[in-house]
């Protein structure tokens, strides 16, 4: 059975990190704790703007008295959510890639293209970071519908959202997560 490049690639990585029970920087620690707590928040919260959606069916529907927040909170909440969750997804290695160009490229092309992928997602992340905080300032005078609420908190969700994903992003150039198929395998 051949090892394609990628496999090698992976291999070598491991090879290189110290072998022991947890031996990853301090601080890589902090933010996998600080990532499996907020998942355990979002999949809390997500659980619960479920309930919220399915209540707001039944009482505009069933009881034709129709819920004036309910709609706001769904949607300001989910925005808080997708960029909350981006950063975990970035860690956990399960971001939508083109896998193939890593199978057939040679190790070390493989890790050049690895190194370029993730100066892009850092970039990318600056971007939002920058122009999400700009557009939290524009909106600061607006406020929502019917919850009241300051707009420059819901767009908050962006550059704070990036922000995350940004350190994320780092502590995969520090510590590559194993790939998603293999996780999957074992």
């Amino acid at each position: 059975m051949s090892v394609s490049s990628s496999e090698q690639a992976v291999g070598d990585l491991a090879a290189a990190r110290p072998s022991g029970a947890d031996v990853r920087w301090v601080p890589l620690r902090w933010l996998d704790r600080l990532n499996e707590a907020l998942l355990f928040l979002l999949a809390v919260v997500l659980g619960a703007l479920a309930c919220l959606a399915i209540w707001q069916v039944v009482a505009r529907y069933g009881l034709r008295a129709p819920l004036s927040w309910s709609e706001e909170v769904i949607r300001f909440t989910m925005i808080w959510c997708v960029f909350l969750g981006a950063g975990i997804v970035v860690r956990k290695g399960m971001l939508v890639a083109v896998e193939a160009v890593y199978i057939f490229a040679p190790p070390r092309l493989a890790r050049w293209i690895g190194g370029f992928a993730l100066l892009v997602s850092a970039a990318f992340w600056i971007v939002l970071i920058v122009y999400g905080w700009a557009i939290a300032g524009r909106v600061a005078g607006l406020m929502s519908g019917s919850l009241e609420l300051p707009m420059s908190f819901v767009y908050a969700g962006i550059p704070v959202g990036a922000a995350l994903a940004l350190v994320n992003t780092i502590a995969v150039a520090i510590d590559p997560p194993r790939p998603v198929i293999t996780q999957a395998a074992s």
